[in-house]
């Protein structure tokens, strides 16, 4: 009897350090990752500042400087980190707009890009030290500032969207497209697409 406890005693604790080990794991995968957009750098979650309603994250205090004195010159560098962070969703191919193929795809710089054919796939690959202009020069064409439903507040399904004043608003499911159209001004506010920084 006493040998059945120590061993269900010792499977416990072997279970625990198990468990505190795969948690452990886990916290590192979710560590921060980014590329400063102005120096090239790691960047730091404290050193940050607001760029399209989300945030872009430099390596030092005198980076957001250089940043907001020409925004222009480092667009492509922080539409990446946007992609990079996981703060925008990619809805089509970056090049042709079109739907991507979920069995096309290229790893640039960490960032899993969708293409809708080998063609486009092709233009990246080749595309050398213009690829991240090609990709994040036009963020608009292949990715959605929107991660969230408006109604429901649940991760966006990139195939559940209506057309609104001009622009895909995305939902979660097939059910919210209707409350949303029921009542668009009630959940406009919601969406980074229709921010007067991004109209």
């Amino acid at each position: 009897m006493k040998t059945r406890f120590m061993a269900v005693v010792l499977g416990c604790m072997a279970l625990a350090a198990t468990t505190a080990l795969v948690a452990e794991e886990a916290e590192k995968e979710k560590e921060f990752k980014a590329v400063c957009p102005v120096s090239g750098g790691p960047a730091k979650e404290e050193n940050s500042l607001e760029y399209h309603g989300k945030k872009v994250y430099f390596c030092c205090k005198n980076c957001p400087n250089a940043f907001k004195a020409d925004t222009k010159k480092y667009a492509t560098k922080a539409n990446y980190q946007l992609a990079e962070t996981g703060q925008v969703v990619q809805v089509a191919c970056p090049i042709s707009g079109k739907p991507c193929n979920p069995d096309v795809t290229s790893d640039v710089g960490g960032v899993t890009v969708g293409f809708c054919c080998n063609g486009c796939k092709g233009k990246a690959d080749k595309a050398g030290d213009e690829v991240l202009a090609l990709l994040f020069g036009d963020l608009a064409k292949g990715y959605t500032l929107q991660t969230v439903c408006p109604v429901s507040d649940k991760p966006i399904n990139t195939e559940k969207f209506v057309e609104h004043d001009g622009k895909k608003v995305y939902f979660c499911c097939g059910g919210c497209p209707a409350a949303f159209t029921a009542d668009p001004a009630k959940f406009v506010r919601k969406l980074p697409q229709f921010s007067e920084t991004n109209k």
